[in-house]
């Protein structure tokens, strides 16, 4: 059940007051509308009733998807790589294991939650999308800022990433082969991570460590 309270926020343009209601839990298997809102760009969208001032609201809510046995912890700005909720993994303790992510940014958020919807592991999707951005970098010449899954099918598996001076998009693809060798890898040198009852954050620089011990250990490490 999603957890939600009105709270009254003042605007930063006009001063007015605005009631807004805040989630601190969603759980699109109970509300699949606060899934779509927020895959749509809706559910935290602020427009004051005083003046018109839009923003997007960002704070701390737990998505809770209990029927893929997903729990994805936004954070906003958060720097750890591991974050312990015992009161989560109490109350979760006699249930079959559930992937626990913690991400920092909005973007993020919606990215995860598309890859375990669609089925895929979302450790292998970055070691995937890492090698796609340094095969993108070197054929373009250019430096790439940050990179989201964009889609899949039985052959192929494409990536958007996004020029990090001009911010002009670029559509990278690669056979699923390359993701099976990434999911190869990750179930290796990630199984401390997938063991883990904490919330992990699995981002680049997680892809990053994970390839640098591949690359130098391999498989036997």
């Amino acid at each position: 059940m999603s957890i939600s309270e009105l709270k009254a926020v003042e605007c930063p343009h006009c001063f007015g007051s605005n009631k807004i209601v805040f989630y601190s839990s969603i759980s699109p298997s109970s509300d699949e509308s606060l899934r779509n809102s927020l895959l749509n760009d809706t559910l935290f969208k602020y427009t004051c009733i005083h003046c018109g001032y839009e923003a997007r609201l960002s704070y701390p809510v737990l998505y809770n998807d209990v029927n893929r046995r997903f729990m994805i912890y936004f954070i906003p700005g958060c720097d750890k790589r591991v974050i312990t909720d015992r009161v989560i993994e109490l109350d979760r303790s006699r249930i079959a294991p559930i992937k626990k992510r913690v991400v920092s940014d909005y973007n993020s958020l919606k990215e995860k939650i598309i890859i375990f919807e669609s089925g895929l592991d979302d450790m292998a999707i970055e070691l995937t999308k890492l090698a796609l951005k340094i095969k993108t970098e070197k054929k373009l010449g250019i430096h790439t800022d940050c990179g989201y899954f964009s889609f899949y099918d039985r052959r192929q598996i494409g990536f958007t990433f996004f020029d990090a001076d001009t911010k002009e998009k670029h559509l990278e693809t690669a056979g699923m082969q390359v993701y099976q060798k990434s999911l190869g890898i990750a179930a290796r040198l990630g199984r401390k991570q997938r063991m883990s009852k904490a919330f992990i954050n699995v981002d680049r620089a997680w892809a990053k460590e994970i390839l640098h011990r591949y690359q130098r250990y391999g498989f036997d490490e």
